[in-house]
């Protein structure tokens, strides 16, 4: 497995909370769930190198894969598993969005096809890959002074913990650079059918929720759906990229679909009504964050007064319940700035 720690804070913005919770999952990094007739879930530890779960689908002239996980090892452990039950080749990678939890992966299939719609593209390279080369600037300029700092001491012990900390930093930079960011080079706007065999497979993009270009993978046979970060189980939801009040509304639409698994993007295959129970969430969240924006409150306030749910206490990435709040009020906020009437000039007295 391959130190997370040795990942940049950076790139791994996402990642890196996850690492924190403790989840009741098996001892191993990862299990393979089967859904149906040659559908499979990647189920995975967050505390391992994966992060974030993965699908795949054996087709009838190959397999589609859906998210690849952090690193290029997790995408090699997620081949491994799908060469332990078909030796067809891999044809199709659907990224669900940008964050490298579930795109990391990639270079890890390489002769696939790789699938995102275009905004995801573009986030890609907008995002990721700046993120990605920041770090690699940063690290390299730490380990110069690490390095000058080095020459210069004259204390043995401390010089040795110096060399070792530049060794450590050089293992970490060395991984970096071995990451390469493999772009999606098939870019519907918002939907594109996979038919093989007897099998039809949907990429949909229903709205924006955890980003602005989240993507499920639906298979209408086998009432099937691959949520990306649409859906966590049991958690409290990242939302350092997202539009709560839109996510409520794509939440509903995956509703609608004729369904019931759900695979999240974080814990374990989920049913319609654990769906139902992460959109409630949302809903209380609105619900106990709005009358601190009608009635005129900071949010400061708000993030101090207001405290999980009862219901929800047990869920995992508690510490990312705060950020939530800050972010509900700020849109209620915006909500509310925009309904307000804005008066024309008023007419001069007589």
């Amino acid at each position: 497995m391959a130190d997370r720690n040795r990942f940049p804070a950076v790139v791994l913005y996402i990642a890196l909370v996850f690492f924190t919770a403790a989840v009741a999952y098996p001892e191993e990094d990862a299990q393979i769930v089967k859904l149906g007739d040659d559908i499979f879930a990647r189920i995975v530890n967050p505390n391992g190198n994966a992060v974030g779960n993965a699908g795949f689908i054996v087709l009838e002239q190959g397999v589609l894969v859906f998210d690849t996980h952090f690193t290029p090892e997790a995408g090699q452990q997620l081949l491994q598993d799908i060469r332990s039950i078909t030796s067809k080749p891999v044809r199709y990678i659907v990224n669900s969005h940008y964050h490298p939890d579930h795109t990391h992966g990639n270079q890890a299939f390489p002769g696939a096809h790789i699938i995102a719609i275009k905004k995801t593209r573009e986030d890609i390279l907008g995002k990721d890959l700046p993120s990605l080369n920041r770090t690699i600037r940063v690290t390299e300029s730490q380990l110069d002074g690490m390095r000058e700092k080095s020459s210069k001491e004259t204390n043995t012990g401390r010089r040795d913990a110096l060399k070792q900390q530049i060794q450590t930093r050089q293992d970490y930079l060395s991984t970096l650079s071995q990451l390469k960011i493999t772009l999606p080079v098939v870019v519907p706007e918002n939907y594109m059918l996979i038919q093989d065999g007897s099998k039809e497979v949907r990429l949909q993009f229903l709205g924006p929720g955890h980003t602005d270009a989240d993507t499920i993978l639906y298979i209408p046979s086998d009432r099937i759906v691959f949520c990306g970060d649409l859906f966590f189980k049991n958690a409290i939801p990242n939302i350092q990229d997202a539009n709560i009040l839109k996510w409520m509304d794509t939440l509903k639409m995956i509703l609608e679909l004729d369904a019931d698994r759900f695979v999240p993007g974080h814990g374990i295959v989920g049913n319609r009504r654990d769906v139902e129970r992460f959109l409630a969430y949302f809903e209380q969240l609105r619900a106990i964050v709005e009358p601190f924006v009608l009635g005129g409150y900071s949010v400061e306030k708000a993030m101090q007064d207001i405290q999980v749910p009862a219901q929800y206490s047990r869920y995992r990435f508690m510490n990312f319940f705060t950020a939530n709040v800050q972010k509900m009020y700020a849109e209620l906020k915006q909500v509310q700035l925009l309904s307000i009437p804005i008066e024309g000039p008023k007419k001069p007295k007589n």
